[in-house]
């Protein structure tokens, strides 16, 4: 599964379309391999409908805790679904540093859930310390964003330490360090989840995903796929990405 976060690069409808269009005529280069893609608010629904009966999937970058009503600016996980949504990112590392909480982040995962969308729920530390306690903030990012939720849809978890977004392949997280992470998080899921939902949780590693790094991370890190920033608004690049998960 490769989820391809678009944040703000890809900019015009023509230009998403153009990527959507290209993507699907390719689908056959990465059969094996799940393509997900989330646009910006604006573009969500022309790459929706030229998707439209594909196996690529379509998502939001955030969504609303509020269902309806009298609330200015916000899209409803309703709203997102009517236009072709199938998923959300929620937690991301951008919009924890905007100020989103815990509760906040718990409250958009029930809407999520609640609304028959799949959440990918983001977790990641600000920085990796030598005594190991940096894992302390990601089990209570885990455990904070799942008290008392329900995981009615289908849950993802995508690991993206903060120290890692922005590097080079080569300066990035390293695979040995990624299986350990992944391992540790699939035992703080099964403390809030259970052992049996856990194994249906797929893990993700979100972090300067590259073609040059992605075989490796994939092959050595102990991951069931990427979600990817800036590499996912080039069609070429995210195409190798998504050939390098292939099963």
């Amino acid at each position: 599964m490769v989820v391809g976060n678009w944040k703000m690069y890809v900019e015009a409808p023509d230009a998403a379309k153009k990527f959507a269009t290209s993507l699907r005529k390719k689908a056959r280069s990465f059969a094996g391999a799940e393509a997900w893609l989330a646009p910006a608010f604006p573009l969500i629904s022309p790459v929706a409908v030229d998707l439209k009966g594909s196996a690529i999937k379509v998502g939001a970058q955030a969504i609303s805790v509020h269902a309806e009503g009298a609330h200015t600016g916000e899209v409803s996980a309703k709203m997102l679904k009517n236009i072709g949504v199938s998923f959300a990112i929620i937690g991301h590392s951008e919009r924890r540093a905007a100020g989103e909480s815990d509760e906040l982040i718990r409250e958009q995962l029930t809407a999520a859930l609640g609304a028959g969308l799949t959440a990918i729920l983001c977790v990641g530390e600000d920085e990796r310390l030598p005594d190991g306690s940096h894992f302390a903030q990601i089990a209570n990012q885990i455990h904070r964003a799942l008290q008392g939720v329900v995981p009615m849809g289908r849950l993802v978890v995508a690991y993206e330490p903060v120290w890692a977004i922005g590097k080079q392949a080569a300066d990035a997280m390293q695979g040995e360090d990624l299986e350990e992470t992944a391992i540790f998080i699939r035992k703080i899921l099964s403390e809030a989840l259970g052992r049996d939902a856990v194994s249906r949780v797929p893990i993700l590693y979100g972090g300067s995903v590259e073609p040059a790094n992605a075989q490796t991370l994939m092959k050595e890190g102990g991951v069931n796929g990427f979600l990817v920033g800036h590499a996912s608004a080039d069609i070429d690049s995210f195409i190798e990405i998504l050939k390098a998960c292939k099963k």
